[in-house]
């Protein structure tokens, strides 16, 4: 690891997101061929490796003041580790709704929405969910839409057109005018403010056991 990347780890572990950004973005290629090489041939149509690393940048962006380095490769292995958990969790998950007949005649793109308004929000729940637990659908599609407005536009932009209309950072950061990492930092901050407006989000969850 270069004398550079170790600032950026020190700097983004005391609190400062840019320097996680840069990070990040920095290995955000490798990651994805990372994700990817570990999906299963029956989870590749409904899994996506670069949402996949989305969202588990969430999960850094959360945790990073828990890393502790402790080797040259200490960073690279708990982002691995971290992207690794979030993969088995969404086979599972996927595994799962087969097992218990979810698998209904719906449009591609509702069910690509119903499956995004679970992530999203799991992602901004006060308790961490696990893959027993799924969206109720009609009480989550209302209160997000409900919550939704009240972001700030650029706020609003950023999270819809990535978390429910599944495009990618890329091509938002290209129409927003921005980097990627700030079009990360906006999503981050448009969980954090619809955590303030949904109160718990796990009341939207329910039991499947």
């Amino acid at each position: 690891m270069s004398d550079i990347d170790d600032l950026l780890i020190r700097t983004a572990v005391a609190g400062d997101e840019a320097a996680l950004m840069a990070l990040l973005a920095a290995r955000r290629p490798g990651l994805c061929a990372y994700v990817a090489a570990r999906l299963p041939p029956d989870v590749q149509g409904r899994l996506d490796a670069e949402d996949l690393v989305q969202e588990g940048f969430v999960e850094i962006f959360r945790h990073v003041s828990r890393f502790e380095p402790r080797g040259p490769q200490a960073f690279d292995r708990w982002v691995r580790t971290i992207l690794l958990h979030k993969v088995r969790d969404m086979i599972r998950r996927q595994r799962a709704q087969r097992r218990g007949g979810e698998r209904r005649a719906v449009s591609p793109t509702a069910a690509w929405q119903q499956n995004s308004i679970v992530t999203l929000l799991e992602l901004i729940a006060t308790e961490e969910a696990t893959p027993s637990r799924v969206v109720a659908g009609v009480e989550a599609v209302a209160a997000l839409q409900a919550a939704l407005p009240q972001l700030a536009p650029d706020y609003y932009q950023a999270i819809k057109s990535i978390h429910i209309d599944g495009r990618s950072v890329a091509e938002v950061a290209a129409e927003m005018n921005r980097s990627e990492g700030a079009v990360h930092l906006l999503c981050h901050k448009a969980r954090k403010k619809l955590r303030e407006i949904l109160g718990s989000a796990s009341r939207f969850l329910s039991r499947t056991d």
